[in-house]
């Protein structure tokens, strides 16, 4: 059952359920005020018949034969009547109306009422000559039980025709009200890996549509982007593998051809090494890029200390490129900054190989291959500054420096691949951090990382 459908039924049920309280109130209500008419019809009736009994003086079998004749055209009450010590007086019926525990609640009350399937009856105190008389009588209502007849049938007809148009109008109203819905939903098929780029459009009014198509959008950016990563991480695979490959083929099938000397064999293995490590590295840090590029909900944080990864990192770092390189490692000097200030929580790994880009890159493009990091912690954010005497970054190429495979001018002062700082920049967006570089050529470069504390314990 579609959505529209549901929903006019669960409105035209509800409304049913109200309409059938209130309908049901009309009717009890008038069935009440019917009966209430014709007990005050019935006490004149009776009173009419007790005033002709005792104030005529005729016999009562002839008052017997006046009542049926008449009863037929007028439809008297049946009576009966009891003197004050509950013996019969007069009856219309055989067996008399009432008995001796009726007569006496008559007697406290002064009159009582009740009902059966068909009859209505009275029972009142009359007083004759000083002396109380009970009398009890009993009638149909014929005109008012038709009339309440034809009022109940008429208000189910009146209630089945309200729900049958409810329903309509209910169904109307919901296809109106899902109709942008629907309009959605045929936008959202038409979204594949093909046209990522669509997007929803927005309706104006800022209701739960608009939440929802909001909410869409940004599933759409995320997979859009997440589709473009890895569409560009293979481009990217099968783009920069395939130089090394290629002359590590090269060199291997010239080796096996060519060489006839064991100097010839070993300047092409030692060719082959060099592109092989090549590759290695390559795929390193095409893995870090990948990493990098998780959304943070599929990334594991834990708890850490800022200045602990950092010393990480340069310890891998030695240990793994050049023993040559000088890295040092200071603390803003603050009487305010306690051992709890570098408390952290983020990914170890992903933060190591940010900083360990940094460090590498500072201690590469310097020829005393240094590089000094300064670490600063406040209650807001801890901030580390990357500090190298190298050759600097030319002011076009600061902008440019983040894109994957980017190298600036200063290219040919060392081999890269242009990843590293790609890397560096995904890395710290996840910690929602925030990294900037200033740089003088010839004198060296400034890269700051602020890694925001707050909420992030």
């Amino acid at each position: 059952m579609k959505l529209v459908t549901r929903t006019a039924l669960a409105y035209a049920l509800l409304t049913a359920a109200i309409l059938f309280v209130f309908a049901y109130s009309v009717y009890f209500v008038s069935e009440k005020n019917r009966k209430d008419e014709f007990f005050d019809r019935l006490d004149y009736k009776i009173i009419w018949r007790a005033e002709f009994i005792f104030d005529a003086h005729i016999n009562k079998d002839l008052i017997r034969i006046l009542h049926r004749k008449n009863q037929t055209v007028l439809n008297e009450a049946d009576i009966s009547v009891y003197d004050s010590n509950f013996n019969l007086y007069f009856s219309d019926n055989t067996p008399p109306l009432g008995n001796l525990k009726q007569l006496q609640v008559i007697k406290k009350n002064t009159f009582l009422n009740w009902s059966d399937q068909k009859y209505q009856y009275r029972g009142i105190v009359y007083r004759n000559k000083n002396e109380d008389f009970y009398i009890i009588g009993k009638a149909v209502d014929v005109t008012g039980l038709n009339h309440i007849s034809a009022f109940k049938e008429n208000v189910l007809y009146v209630y089945i025709g309200s729900i049958a148009v409810i329903f309509i109008i209910g169904f109307g109203f919901s296809y109106y009200t899902l109709k942008p819905l629907k309009e959605i939903i045929f936008q959202i098929r038409d979204i594949s890996e093909h046209n990522l780029n669509k997007r929803i459009v927005v309706p104006k009014a800022k209701d739960e549509l608009y939440e929802l198509t909001q909410t869409f959008n940004a599933t759409f950016n995320r997979l859009e982007q997440s589709f473009n990563n890895h569409r560009n991480f293979v481009t990217t695979i099968s783009h920069e593998f395939r130089t090394p490959l290629s002359i590590l083929i090269a060199e291997i099938e010239l080796g096996k051809e060519l060489n006839q000397t064991i100097d010839d064999y070993k300047i092409s293995l030692d060719n082959a090494l060099e592109e092989a490590n090549h590759v290695s590295q390559l795929s390193t840090a095409l893995l870090d890029f990948a990493r990098a590029n998780y959304d943070v909900s599929q990334i594991k944080m834990s708890h850490l200390r800022i200045d602990e990864v950092l010393v990480e990192a340069k310890l891998n770092l030695l240990n793994r490129k050049d023993i040559n390189y000088k890295i040092g490692v200071s603390y803003a000097d603050s009487d305010e900054t306690d051992a709890n200030s570098y408390d952290y929580l983020g990914n170890p790994y992903l933060l190591q190989a940010a900083f360990s880009n940094i460090i590498e890159n500072a201690c590469k493009y310097s020829d005393n291959h240094s590089c000094h990091i300064n670490i600063n912690a406040s209650e807001d954010a801890v901030t580390l500054k990357f500090l190298d005497n190298g050759i600097g970054i030319p002011k076009e190429d600061l902008e440019k420096i983040y894109g994957l495979f980017y190298r600036g001018k200063n290219k040919n002062h060392e081999k890269g691949y242009g990843i590293g700082l790609s890397i560096v920049k995904q890395i710290i967006s996840l910690h929602n951090g925030s990294i900037d570089v200033t740089s003088v050529v010839g004198k060296g470069t400034v890269f700051t990382v602020v890694l925001p504390i707050n909420n992030n314990l």
